[in-house]
């Protein structure tokens, strides 16, 4: 018997046994992702997933009363001047539009001294621009100035020596017209003596003493055109340095205005509502960008409007003059009033809507612009245009009376496709097996149909509109 034989014989369970696997839980991986993947989409859209009601539907009935209809409707419902029309939605903004605070020189900013939401007052310095440019401007005009002055002074001493140049040779002219004169007497008297009495050298030299008078009287004569020629030459020249003065001063002021208008000051009292500048920034008045030039922009915070989007369904019910009032979530305690002060000139095609602005009465200093607010339009107000019998003063509502619960209340299909139980107030008119709702209901919306013993609140519900 061989080694290797006594070998396998000493041990045969171990040499016969087959080798242990390792449990892999690798599978479970992807199981629970899934299972994490299906856990979310049932708590998103679970309650879509379950099964749905099925509802008749009928739409709320928007009716255009006439003035004779509106009238008997106030008196059958019993309300009196002020009934709700609508309600729309809509944001606050600066009434009647943003005050924009520009440079006047283009620059850089060196500081800016407000931020978004500050109160100022006008005449406040908001921002500065570097300004040393400016200012060596400003010393190089008023030095100009100076050096200007200084000449005109020095010629107008030229000046004052030839006035006195003139007037000297007014005063030799006279001195030697009576020297002409005494010469020529003197003459006339030699001449006139009798023959003999007088030589023939004195007369003679008389008659040179008349020529030489003459010629200095000529020549005295012909130097005061040339002196008052200079003298209207710099009066001239006076006048052409005043302009020169007065161009300087005008530069100087531009200069001076320059320097002035590196400080950027409000214009209004007000609210920053945007600031478009920070230090270093570059301030430019002909760049492309239309807010190149615009450090912040201003709002009068007693004056605000709201800006509402009104459905073109309803909007036949606006009137320039209507009255509003106004929620918004900031202030959700506090009502607003205002009232329609314009109507927009076109309506927007892909919203569907007509815009209306409605100046806000005394609204709080809380309130900013952007602001979402809900309105709600009243009767009253004057007509934007003349009216006749048949033009449409407002709208009213309409839902069907077999719809009714408890002469209440409505079941009411909600955005979420949910059955909402909604209480009404209910009017006295009626038309075509239609109930007048005053309070409770918006155009548009669907109203359930009976029956309505399967429907609880915020229950699905798949409706089917009633043809």
């Amino acid at each position: 018997m061989s080694l290797e034989k006594l070998t396998q014989s000493a041990d045969p369970g171990k040499s016969s046994a087959p080798p242990r696997r390792t449990r892999s839980w690798a599978w479970l991986l992807p199981g629970g992702l899934l299972l994490g993947f299906l856990s979310i989409i049932a708590l998103l859209f679970g309650s879509r997933l379950l099964p749905a009601t099925e509802v008749t539907t009928a739409p709320v009935v928007t009716v255009r009363l006439g003035q004779q209809d509106a009238a008997n409707a106030a008196n059958t419902s019993g309300s009196i001047n002020k009934q709700l029309l609508f309600q729309a939605s809509g944001w606050v903004e600066p009434d009647p539009y943003v005050t924009y605070v520009p440079v006047l020189v283009n620059g850089v900013i060196d500081e800016v001294f407000v931020l978004d939401g500050d109160a100022v007052k006008e005449g406040q310095v908001l921002a500065t621009l570097i300004s040393d440019d400016a200012k060596l401007d400003l010393t190089q005009a008023t030095q100009q100035i100076e050096s200007q002055k200084a000449r005109i002074e020095a010629h107008c001493i030229g000046l004052d020596i030839l006035n006195a140049e003139l007037n000297a040779a007014q005063k030799n002219k006279e001195a030697n017209e009576t020297l002409l004169a005494e010469a020529q007497d003197n003459l006339k008297r030699l001449r006139t003596v009798r023959s003999g009495a007088v030589s023939e050298q004195s007369i003679f030299q008389a008659e040179l003493v008349v020529k030489r008078q003459e010629a200095q009287l000529a020549e005295v004569s012909a130097e005061i055109p040339r002196l008052r020629a200079k003298v209207a030459q710099l009066n001239a020249e006076r006048k052409m340095m005043d302009s020169t003065l007065t161009e300087l001063e005008t530069a100087r002021a531009r200069a001076q205005l320059a320097l002035d208008r590196t400080q950027i000051k409000a214009p209004m009292d007000g609210i920053v509502l945007r600031r478009h500048a920070t230090p270093g920034k570059k301030r430019l008045l002909a760049a492309d960008d239309p807010l190149s030039a615009v450090v912040v922009e201003l709002y009068d915070p007693t004056k605000l409007q709201a800006r509402i989007d009104v459905p073109l369904n309803e909007a036949a019910g606006l009137r320039i003059g209507q009255p509003v009032e106004l929620t918004c979530e900031l202030l959700p305690d506090q009502l607003l009033t205002g009232t329609v002060t314009s109507i927009a000139g076109e309506a927007d095609l892909q919203r569907n809507t007509l815009q209306a602005k409605v100046a806000i009465d005394s609204p709080d200093p809380r309130i900013r612009p952007e602001t979402l607010v809900r309105g709600k339009f009243f009767t009253g107000g004057t007509a934007s245009a003349p009216l006749d019998n048949n033009t449409s003063t407002r709208l009213a509502l309409y839902v069907p009376e077999q719809a009714l619960v408890n002469e209440s209340s409505v079941w009411v299909v909600s955005p979420e496709r949910t059955a909402e139980l909604r209480p009404l107030t209910l009017g006295n008119d009626t038309r075509d097996g239609h109930r007048r709702v005053i309070k409770g209901i918006r155009s548009g919306e669907q109203i359930i149909l009976p029956p309505h013993d399967d429907l609880e609140p915020g229950s699905r519900v798949k409706s089917a509109s009633l043809r």
